[in-house]
């Protein structure tokens, strides 16, 4: 792998490829591995010093000499879930060796609401599974009537993006919070809902009153919680992949930190992709970016109204992860599965993420939508007592003294911006939809955000890269 990091010198004339794919994360890693493996030349280009995108892991050392043999837990900063119907992201773990065990959830989960906290076997997160929790009765029932009706509009509309649904536009007009506000009316089920919203991934995450109904409905349909995917988490965890796939590749196709700042396509047969570093001409390029961060280049000829548009406005989700860790998964001795959810001021949800190879414990905790930015604005110190203190709101005393803490402030990366993912605000969709995978010229477009099924998730990453690639291919022959 190549870093740009050489001095300031005028840019120079690179050889010419096939393609040049901007962006290594998870998406452009897999269309540079399709066009090289269909006989192109390939550049991958990425801004960071590293490739992986939202898909980075790291070794999370223990204090106190907790650690032993094979006792440091490995932790991934960005995504760490797979599910059985992620097939094309299953392939690919499988053609890397890289194993997966069940997401631990033996044991009760717990629901803090209000001044309320309770146990109870099941798990409710776009769906409900198992024993409902012990709120009244009238508020789970308001929660399950608002449900039925959410999913039958769900049901309505098609596979493949939404837009040109009939229904679309009037969906489309509607926030999310518009929608929660007319079908509950109850405290417990508006936050059942938000909740949800913010905590699943193809939401962004973000606030409902931010956020596009059709979006929403859109994300159900593509991505339903239903299909479990959170079933598994991978040993050495997901961050692993990104370096598999670049050694695949070859260090020489791949140039890390080297920021591309614009693309210029000066012929029906030549696009140049400029970076601070060198000139690189090719055939045809794939920008393997969300929207929000491709809004940074520079078109020549400019991008049609719709996708500047698009770009301005599909921000990416407000979330810090972090990651907690225990020399033990102490909370099943109480009989608890590490799953929690609640109304708490800074974590919203937690879960059990513990490699049983490693013998740690380890939480992670997401901090999403108004709570990021409530949590982001406090000093270091505060931060961490803010998580400490929900988990042990939720656990037990015990979470507020672990061996390593671990935060990952997505919104503030600055080559990716933020997670899960970008999303839509009212409108968007039905003004600018067609922009997201429509080609510019000899430009393609990837990344999660753009796939039809599984956006957000790993599967949409690789779904859109494949996808990307033989798009390219047919134009290239």
């Amino acid at each position: 792998m190549v870093s740009a990091r050489q001095g300031r010198q005028s840019p120079i004339l690179a050889d010419p490829v096939d393609v040049v794919v901007v962006g290594a994360g998870l998406s452009g890693l897999v269309a540079a591995r399709w066009l090289q493996q269909a006989a192109c030349s390939v550049r991958l280009i990425e801004a960071a010093e590293q490739p992986g995108g939202r898909m980075r892991g790291a070794w999370l050392p223990l204090a106190g000499g907790a650690e032993g043999p094979g006792r440091r837990p490995w932790i991934d900063l960005g995504g760490q879930w797979v599910g059985p119907s992620q097939t094309r992201m299953l392939a690919l773990l499988e053609r890397h060796r890289i194993r997966r065990f069940a997401s631990p959830h033996s044991g009760d989960t717990v629901l803090v609401f209000g001044e309320q906290r309770c146990r109870f076997s099941g798990f409710f997160q776009g769906f409900p599974e198992g024993q409902p929790p012990a709120v009244p009765e009238a508020d789970w029932a308001d929660a399950m009537a608002a449900l039925e009706q959410f999913q039958a509009l769900v049901a309505q509309l098609p596979e493949g993006h939404p837009h040109h649904h009939p229904a679309a536009a009037a969906l489309d007009r509607l926030s999310f919070q518009d929608w929660i506000d007319a079908h509950t009316h109850t405290p417990f089920a508006a936050w059942y809902f938000a909740y949800f919203c913010r905590a699943v991934g193809f939401l962004g995450p973000t606030e409902p009153e931010q956020v596009s109904l059709l979006h929403v409905l859109w994300g159900q349909r593509t991505a339903p919680q239903g299909e479990h995917p959170e079933e598994w988490l991978l040993h050495g965890g997901a961050g692993q992949l990104p370096a598999l796939l670049a050694a695949e590749l070859g260090e020489s196709l791949l140039q890390l930190g080297e920021p591309v700042r614009g693309v210029e396509q000066e012929g029906p047969h030549r696009v140049v992709v400029r970076t601070d570093r060198a000139h690189y001409p090719c055939r045809a390029v794939i920008v393997a970016m969300p929207p929000a961060m491709a809004n940074r280049l520079q078109f020549t000829p400019e991008l049609p109204g719709d996708r500047k548009q698009l770009q301005a406005e599909m921000a990416m989700g407000a979330c810090a992860k972090v990651l907690v860790a225990y020399a033990s998964p102490w909370w099943r001795e109480q009989g608890l599965a590490g799953i929690a959810i609640g109304d708490r001021p800074t974590v919203e949800l937690c879960a059990d993420s513990s490699d049983p190879e490693s013998g740690s414990g380890v939480l992670a905790a997401f901090v999403a939508g108004h709570r990021y930015h409530r949590w982001a604005a406090l000093a270091e110190a505060e931060r961490r007592r803010a998580v400490l203190a929900d988990l042990a709101a939720y656990l037990g005393p015990q979470a507020r003294a672990p061996l390593a803490y671990r935060e990952k402030d997505w919104p503030t990366e600055p080559h990716v911006g933020g997670a899960y993912a970008g999303w839509m605000p009212p409108g968007l969709w039905t003004s600018c939809g067609d922009a997201l995978r429509r080609p510019h010229g000899r430009v393609f477009w990837a990344g999660t955000e753009v796939a039809e099924r599984w956006p957000g998730f790993f599967e949409g990453a690789v779904r859109s890269g494949e996808e990307a690639a033989a798009a390219v291919l047919v134009e290239l022959c």
